[in-house]
């Protein structure tokens, strides 16, 4: 990368000569018009509208409640105002030295819209995120609130799925984190209403965005390329989630929808529902508030079959040494509450006091049949006979060891938000401000583990070279259920928590020059905690109604093994016996060395300035971030079974220049120019300063001494967005040059070997981002309420990795969890009340889990998902809808190295959700 010197003296420069610039021409007094676009005909305020003055000389954009505010000087101006989905309205205002000239604007009551934007609910959401994508200073995708609820989405992450570029990881079938061009999940950042969210998994910085129900949003932004404005720490981009507001329409909102949810591989009926109340009031609608709640409950289940890495044997046949059959039965509840209380005195000033919080309870059943400590000996690449690990030493080694488990787990996450701030205009002077709270939580106040084994039963196996090895009994009786004993039950609770104070404030002053332009500076500071208590007891020596699996079983059978399943009636009888063990102990190891307690605060500022020469626009910045660490966790010795408390601290600084330009061919016509550098702070774990040492001496410990990935970014996007369709048309290319990635590696000390994360090598991810949408509108008679969108992204990646152990040699491997491919397709038919789309989202496979050899390599394989969404509306007010999730079964599929080596392999099968909307 470009030497930091050289970058921060190439800001100057550039500043420097814009400011001197700026400073050369200055303007006669000046003036303000200020006012508000709305279409009444839909009632809602128009968002992203561009009000230009004098042919494009001077230009801005209205806000959320469609309000504006324009410094011109004195004298006659012709304002034009510009938005997708309606003719332009132009209109004649004067301005007085000092003063404001008030000028509104109703779209829909002069009938400036076009047909589609009153029939249409889908071609308001379309013109709503098209606008704000337009009108933006920056790279930005955005789905809008509109069309939020128009796919089968549960949550925020899988709502984003269908922006270019972006792709899902999964759990249990639902989308979780969010990865932006082909990025791990781990170096994006994600906020609400710019108040950086906390994240509630253990370990990671990536936040859970299953947690988010999707109505809690009233629209959702990716930004590519940051401003210096935005916190630097996303390398992928940053995820913003706006909360709704009332000034979002113009009279009282009452919105909801009373559901359901089924699920075809669990057969079970769930419920839904939300409800959304808005208004604004006062003399002067001076007073604003919104508040909205919603529950979602799915029962539903998952068949897995996983496997350890497979190694070529002596005679050159790829084997494993373990096997594990799951069967999970799940209940997901999800509860959102969102309050937005605003107030705006006039024109000029407003303050807003915002909360959010949101619940995801996960309760879990998993019956596990393990076979392991076994010795596979093969007939043909893909059947066998699979015996004892020492089969090879001693022939009479043909039982393996069989563990069957039943794992009860509940896990609540939960994250809410607090934030309170204001907006001052003061003649040409913008104030802003804000201090917030966030926190988040995972709790598990109960994970019990139940594991029985016997050594009686050996196997034979087929399909071994395909996605789900199958097994047979071959000697044993698996129905004599007392031969399954009692192992351990283990029993371990787990509290991880995060909390974050921001304070921020931003000082924008518009220059008085013969063109428009403006500076910006401000402040951001975050204090940020991050904690994890494990406690674990393990029960030994059972008592008899507990020894064997005798009593305890379902009475049905494991599929692809035929073995017994533990009934869950063993979790009431073992809470009813727990003093009666022979063994109760307490992990003092899992229960010590895990823990940890960090403490960042992140102390930031910046200056930006924007010079808007009519057609092409151009925006310098530079940010400082200054990062101060404390680091706090056990040192635990294996041997003695002691721990100390240690600690540990690091800071650093880092200077991030900017520049982003845009060059308008024309109205429609636009190309987007960054040039960006980002960072990403190292994981939790990675930095957590716990230290375990075993019986042979070795070491294992964190390292807060990292430095944080950094990354410098190029990117070109050419737009043209169709007036006369609602449409635009896109293509964009982007290269990432990463230093400072991070990797776990084992060194020789002579008389131990250390185990801890160091700083690797460089990487690049570069490619070609290409979308498409439109409204078919030009099509004949009722074929004209198609409309057509898709986007794909085709890119590469490549890291040069450590070794895994120093020493040895390094590896060039692809970006994990980076796709080469991904892209989404929709067709849709909305007209006379009925709305349809059928929808496909496609992600090629992906590096999941880098193993010290390349054998062990854990690659996720392609996914290519198909969802139907129809709804009927009727009264204008209801609607009737049924959307269909996950059409082909798609599954999770997961393998070592190349297609064939089994590592996991899920169904989910299909979902469906449906029910009533109304909208008052």
């Amino acid at each position: 990368m470009m030497p930091r010197q050289t970058r921060v003296i190439t800001f100057l420069v550039m500043t420097l000569l814009l400011l001197t610039t700026m400073a050369q021409t200055v303007l006669a007094a000046n003036g303000r018009v200020a006012g508000q676009v709305q279409d009444s005909v839909n009632d809602i305020n128009l968002m992203g509208v561009l009000v230009s003055a004098d042919n494009g000389q001077t230009k801005t954009v209205t806000d959320r409640a469609g309000n504006y505010s324009i410094n011109l000087a004195t004298g006659e101006h012709s304002l034009t105002f510009s938005y997708l989905g309606y003719s332009n309205v132009t209109r004649q205002v004067t301005v007085a030295e000092g003063s404001t000239s008030s000028l509104d604007v109703d779209f829909g009551s002069e009938g400036m819209q076009m047909d589609e934007m009153v029939v249409s609910g889908q071609a308001v959401g379309q013109a709503r995120a098209l606008n704000q994508q337009k009108n933006a200073p920056n790279l930005q995708n955005i789905v809008a609130s509109d069309a939020i609820g128009r796919f089968p989405d549960q949550n925020a992450a899988e709502a984003l799925n269908r922006i270019p570029g972006v792709s899902i990881e999964r759990d249990m079938g639902e989308g979780r984190f969010v990865i932006v061009r082909g990025i791990d999940p781990h170096l994006n950042s994600a906020s609400i209403d710019g108040i950086t969210l906390a994240s509630a998994e253990d370990g990671t910085r990536a936040v859970l965005l299953d947690v988010i129900p999707t109505n809690v949003a009233g629209s959702l932004i990716v930004t590519k390329a940051l401003t210096a404005d935005m916190p630097a720490d996303s390398i992928g981009g940053h995820i913003e989630i706006v909360s709704p507001s009332a000034y979002d329409r113009n009279e009282r909102t009452i919105r909801g929808s009373v559901g359901g949810n089924y699920s075809d591989i669990s057969d079970e009926l769930t419920e839904t529902g939300e409800l959304t109340f808005g208004d604004v009031f006062g003399a002067n609608d001076q007073f604003g508030a919104l508040f909205s709640v919603s529950y979602d409950k799915r029962e539903f289940g998952s068949d897995d079959v996983e496997a350890d890495p497979w190694e070529l044997n002596d005679d050159n046949e790829w084997v494993t040494e373990e096997l594990q059959y799951r069967e999970y039965d799940l209940t997901r509840e999800r509860l959102g509450f969102t309050t937005n209380l605003e107030y705006k005195p006039n024109d000029n000033n407003s303050y807003f006091l915002r909360g959010l919080y949101s619940e995801f309870t996960d309760h879990e059943y998993r019956r596990r049949s393990i076979i392991k400590d076994m010795m596979m000996l093969p007939d043909t690449s893909s059947t066998g006979l699979i015996v004892g690990e020492d089969y090879e030493d001693d022939a009479t080694e043909l039982y393996p060891t069989t563990e069957l488990q039943l794992k009860n787990r509940e896990e609540t996450q939960m994250n809410w938000a607090l934030s309170v701030g204001g907006e001052n205009e003061v003649d040409t002077w913008t104030i802003d401000y804000k201090a917030a709270y966030s926190y988040a939580e995972q709790d598990t106040p109960f994970d019990k583990q139940y594991l029985y084994e016997t050594s009686d039963l050996n196997y034979t196996y087929s399909d071994a070279d395909g996605d789900t090895p199958n097994i047979t009994v071959n000697s044993g009786d698996m129905n004599d259920l007392s031969i399954y004993e009692l192992d351990a039950i283990e029993d371990s609770e787990q509290l991880v928590e995060e909390e974050a104070w921001i304070f921020a404030a931003n000082v924008k002053k518009e220059l008085n020059t013969s063109f428009q332009s403006y500076l910006k500076t401000g402040i951001h500071v975050t204090l940020r905690n991050k904690t994890n208590d494990l406690e674990m007891t393990v029960y030994e020596d059972a008592p008899a109604a507990l020894a064997t699996l005798e009593g305890l079983t379902t009475g049905g059978r494991h599929e692809n093994t035929d073995l017994p399943l533990i009934d869950d009636d063993v979790d009431d009888l073992f809470d009813s016996l727990k003093d009666d063990f022979g063994t109760i102990e307490y992990a003092l190891e899992d229960s010590v060395a895990e823990d940890y307690e960090t403490d960042e605060n992140v102390y930031a500022g910046y200056i930006m300035g924007e010079a808007d020469f009519g057609r092409f626009t151009l925006l310098p910045g530079v940010r400082v971030e200054y990062t101060d660490l404390e680091c706090r966790g056990n040192a635990f010795d294996e041997d003695t079974e002691t721990y100390s408390a240690q600690k540990k601290t690091n800071d650093y600084t880092n200077i991030l220049p900017s520049l982003h330009s845009k060059v308008r061919f024309s109205d429609d016509l636009i190309l987007y120019l960054a040039w960006t550098n980002t960072i990403s702070r190292p994981q939790w774990d990675q930095m957590y300063y716990g230290k375990f040492t075993d019986d042979d001496g070795n070491i294992e410990i964190g390292n807060p001494d990292l430095d944080p990935y950094e990354a410098m970014n190029w990117d070109a996007t050419l737009t043209y967005y169709m007036p006369d369709s609602l449409g635009m048309a896109s293509i964009g290319v982007f290269y990432k040059d990463i230093d400072n990635f991070i990797y776990e590696q084992t060194a020789d000390m002579g008389d131990y070997e250390l185990t801890t994360f160091r700083n690797g090598d460089e990487g690049e991810v570069y490619g070609i981002e290409l979308a498409y949408q439109q409204k078919l509108s030009f099509l004949p008679g009722a074929l004209d309420g198609f409309s057509i969108e898709g986007n794909l992204t085709l890119s590469d990646s490549e890291v040069d990795v450590l070794p895994s152990e120093e020493g040895g040699e390094g590896r060039t491997v692809d970006m994990m969890r980076h796709s080469d491919t991904v892209g989404s397709v929709a067709l849709s038919y909305e007209k006379y009340g009925f709305f349809v789309r059928l929808s496909g989202t496609y992600r090629s496979e992906y590096l999941d889990d880098l193993g010290e050899e390349k054998f062990e390599d854990r690659y996720i394989d392609d996914h290519f998902q198909v969802d139907l969404s129809t709804a009927y509306t009727f009264m204008d007010k209801y609607t009737l809808y049924a959307n269909f999730i996950n059409l082909t079964d798609e599954p999770l599929d997961a393998y070592y190295d190349q297609s064939g080596r089994n590592s996991q392999y899920e169904e989910y099968g299909w979902s469906a959700r449906f029910g009533l909307k109304f909208n008052f």
